[in-house]
């Protein structure tokens, strides 16, 4: 069951109850008002009755020695009188004294249905008689020293009416409350319900992968701290989400690009040591053969640094950054590819334009040796490659400026993506992997910058790994 159903009809309930209990009281409380006050007319009609017959002993002059037949005589006589000025169809008077009745117009035996016990002033009972509702109201008292109870039959079915109407108003105003409440509840309890309702759906359109989907229901009420509270753990999600899935395509793309570009190397490994192992060799060819293998070994190698190089930097949640010695870091990097540039006939020359800047030693260490060994591949023997640390707008510039062969202008913008070449064949040759300047862009990212290219075919390259200057670190 939906829950605008179950709201719907526990506050149909709820009413029903309420109003039950509320019309139940009412009523009762007005049918033992109207009751009430039909015994207190028929007591207060007796006690005027009695005080006319009691004027007899003021009026009558009856000597102390009279005999009690007179008195009972006199007593029938101006009760008879009296009530038959008050006799109506609908109100009798009746006179009871030793034991029978003086005088008895009702409908029914009043002394029967209501017996009088000594010492009991007035009494009073409800009966029915014929479908009608009857009162009978008793009044004891004294005249001329004769002891009497005076009767009044009534039929009350007026008033068990006026009850009857009561409860017939109080029913309809039960059913067309309820009616009411039917026709206005359910809307009413829609509209309450169908923000709920829009943020079920947005949920279930966030659970199938609209993670950029948000509530947005901006109301002063509980439902509207719930869809803000909602629309906050829906941004926290998307972007765990997606740095989750940024992550793995990361991690396929990079595992999937480093288990193709292992088989070139592997390949030559498995080849050449199968010569050695099982194919009769000089002492030179073998010698050849165990170089290549480890050439090719070496080649799995950096390619397996760079990839944790890779993968360790995408995970990255801070670098630690110092003041650098411009001169310091140029010189180290020359010198960690000093021997390749020196096997390859190329000369390094260093630029410092500015003493120092700020940054992680190691990172920037990386990227400037991969740069200086991407120009060391790019230049023919004779060669200069110079590397300068400069100032570059508000920031450091660490450039690596070489007069190779340089880079077509379409390839320039995807230098950056791992495993992209220019030259396969040349760089598979050279033991590249395509890896380098995607690790120099993670690495000047890493510390806020950026990675810059300028080349002309046959003219050169200019890489400049452009950093914040130091002013933008002070605290």
């Amino acid at each position: 069951m939906k829950m605008r159903t179950r709201q719907t009809l526990i506050s149909l309930a709820i009413i029903l109850l309420t109003m039950s209990v509320f019309l139940y009281v009412y009523v009762g409380l007005q049918a033992n008002h109207l009751l009430k006050g039909a015994r207190e007319n028929g007591a207060w009609q007796l006690q005027a009755f009695s005080e006319h017959i009691t004027a007899l002993e003021r009026t009558a002059a009856l000597e102390a020695e009279a005999a009690h037949i007179t008195r009972q005589a006199l007593v029938q006589y101006a009760f008879a009188t009296y009530a038959h000025l008050l006799q109506n169809a609908d109100r009798a008077y009746s006179l009871w004294a030793d034991g029978a009745y003086l005088y008895n117009l009702s409908p029914l035996d009043p002394a029967a249905q209501l017996p009088v016990p000594d010492k009991v002033l007035t009494a009073s009972r409800m009966l029915r008689q014929g479908g009608e509702l009857m009162l009978i109201s008793s009044y004891s008292l004294r005249v001329l020293e004769v002891p009497v109870t005076l009767y009044l039959t009534e039929n009350i079915s007026r008033v068990e009416e006026q009850i009857n109407n009561l409860v017939r108003i109080a029913q309809a105003a039960l059913v067309c409350s309820l009616a009411f409440c039917a026709l206005v509840l359910p809307p009413l309890v829609r509209k309450s319900l169908s923000l709920l309702e829009t943020l079920s759906g947005v949920a279930d359109k966030i659970a199938g992968g609209a993670y950029a989907l948000r509530a947005g229901i901006d109301t002063a009420d509980e439902v509207g701290d719930l869809s803000r509270a909602f629309d906050r753990m829906a941004a926290t999600v998307e972007e765990k989400i997606s740095a989750l899935e940024e992550t793995n395509r990361r991690q396929e793309m990079l595992l999937g690009a480093l288990t193709h570009e292992l088989k070139t190397p592997m390949t030559a490994i498995i080849g050449f040591s199968d010569s050695v192992l099982t194919m009769p060799l000089t002492e030179a060819e073998r010698a050849d053969a165990l170089q290549e293998i480890h050439e090719a070994a070496r080649r799995t190698e950096r390619l397996s640094q760079k990839m944790m190089q890779l993968i360790t930097l995408g995970h990255e949640q801070g670098i630690t950054k110092k003041h650098i010695a411009a001169a310091d870091l140029l010189e180290q990097a020359a010198r960690a590819v000093g021997p390749a540039a020196q096997a390859a006939g190329v000369h390094i020359t260093l630029n410092v334009q500015t003493p120092s800047l700020w940054g992680d030693t190691d990172l920037l260490h990386s990227a400037l040796t991969n740069l200086i060994d991407n120009a060391v591949k790019a230049s023919q023997p004779g060669q200069r490659i110079t590397l300068r640390a400069g100032r570059a707008g508000g920031g450091v510039a660490l450039s690596v400026i070489d007069e190779g062969r340089g880079i077509p202008a379409a390839d320039i913008p995807r230098l950056s993506e791992p495993f992209y070449r220019v030259d396969k064949a040349r760089s598979r040759k050279l033991g590249g992997a395509g890896l380098g300047l995607a690790l120099c862009r993670m690495i000047a990212q890493a510390h806020g910058g950026q990675l810059q290219l300028e080349s002309k075919e046959n003219r050169g390259t200019a890489v400049h790994l452009v950093l914040p200057g130091e002013e933008a670190h002070a605290s």
